[in-house]
């Protein structure tokens, strides 16, 4: 056996062991991609469920949300402010998930979760009077999650009909 002989077996060495590192990089990379999804998620669902624990933290604000929800009696002014913030306090968040999503910082398995909690308060009546004000004011300088929404009312109101 030539040195140039153990020369190339020696470079053979040096490339496997830089193909294996790198190999070992990437999965590393996957691994904290992968990390950082789940995390945004959970962060994501630890405000939404943070936000909807202090609408129902004591009777009266249960009570209310009941009533601004699914009652059909008229709201006082407070009470409208109220419905409206506490509503686009919602919306914001599911718009946050909604950019999560879509950019592919949350984990897939979450977002339909979401959306269902979003169609949940979005059947109501009174909340797409809401939705109707909100969007224009609010929502409508992010198209994407407009069309969301809007297919989510489309849904709502699809088995509303049957």
């Amino acid at each position: 056996m030539t040195l140039e002989n153990i020369y190339y077996i020696g470079q053979t060495i040096a490339v496997v062991a830089i193909l294996s590192s790198l190999g070992a990089i990437w999965f590393q990379v996957r691994q904290v991609n992968r990390l950082a999804k789940l995390e945004t998620s959970r962060a994501v669902w630890m405000d939404a469920g943070s936000r909807i624990m202090t609408q129902v933290e004591d009777p009266e604000k249960a009570d209310f949300l009941q009533r601004a929800l699914f009652g059909t009696g008229d709201l006082t002014e407070a009470e409208k402010t109220r419905f409206y913030l506490m509503m686009a306090s919602m919306f914001v968040t599911f718009e946050a998930g909604f950019a999560m999503h879509r950019s592919g910082m949350m984990d897939e398995r979450f977002w339909p979760r979401m959306r269902s909690s979003m169609r949940d308060y979005i059947a109501p009546q009174r909340a797409q009077r809401w939705w109707q004000i909100a969007r224009k004011r609010s929502f409508d300088s992010n198209p994407e999650f407009v069309v969301e929404i809007e297919s989510v009312l489309a849904e709502v109101k699809a088995e509303t009909r049957d």
